[in-house]
């Protein structure tokens, strides 16, 4: 989801992270804000073929709109290390 939306700092919004089954890796799934590089969200290893659809923010937001880009780590899945990263602008808002 490139447009995840929250009715307020401490709800759970949209993420729909999918770890698609054509991945041979778990992913973990960082949302960094572009104009601070603060890290908002912070998913736990993701299984291949599995997906997280709604989750709540690791920090409190005020209302608005973000920047902010989705880092996606393939892991290693018997050592948990980090094997390569790809990443995403999008845009998270916070309604209230």
């Amino acid at each position: 989801n490139t447009s995840p939306w929250f009715e307020d700092a401490t709800s759970l919004g949209n993420l729909m992270i999918v770890n698609e089954t054509i991945n041979r890796h778990p992913q973990k799934v960082e949302i960094v804000r572009n104009d601070t590089g603060e890290v908002i969200y912070t998913s736990g290893a993701i299984p291949v073929g599995s997906k997280i659809e709604a989750a709540k923010l690791d920090v409190e937001l005020e209302a608005g709109s973000y920047e902010c880009t989705a880092l996606f780590h393939n892991l290693d899945p018997v050592s948990g290390a980090v094997l390569g990263t790809a990443g995403a602008i999008i845009y998270v808002t916070v309604q209230n």
